[in-house]
């Protein structure tokens, strides 16, 4: 990165320009955090990676079972 220039020896013209290219690159830098955040949050659960790719800090899978449900043979009241 370049040093601050003498804000005092510049033009005015010289200034609105040193803004422009601030906010160009301050826009540039917002979206490339965005993009970088986004990349973050994926892992094999909610993109086309592989398992493997998840790391150790991975989130356990959700069970495709449903918990709490009771066997045909509990519950029927029946007597042996």
């Amino acid at each position: 990165m370049e040093a601050l220039p003498d804000l005092d020896r510049l033009s005015v013209g010289e200034k609105d320009d040193l803004i422009r290219a601030l906010y160009a690159q301050v826009a540039f830098l917002t979206a490339k955090v965005a993009e970088l955040e986004g990349r973050l949050s994926l892992n094999s659960q909610n993109s086309s990676k592989p398992p493997s790719s998840d790391g150790l800090g991975r989130p356990n899978p959700k069970s495709q079972r449903q918990k709490g449900l009771k066997s045909a043979k509990q519950g029927t009241g029946a007597i042996r």
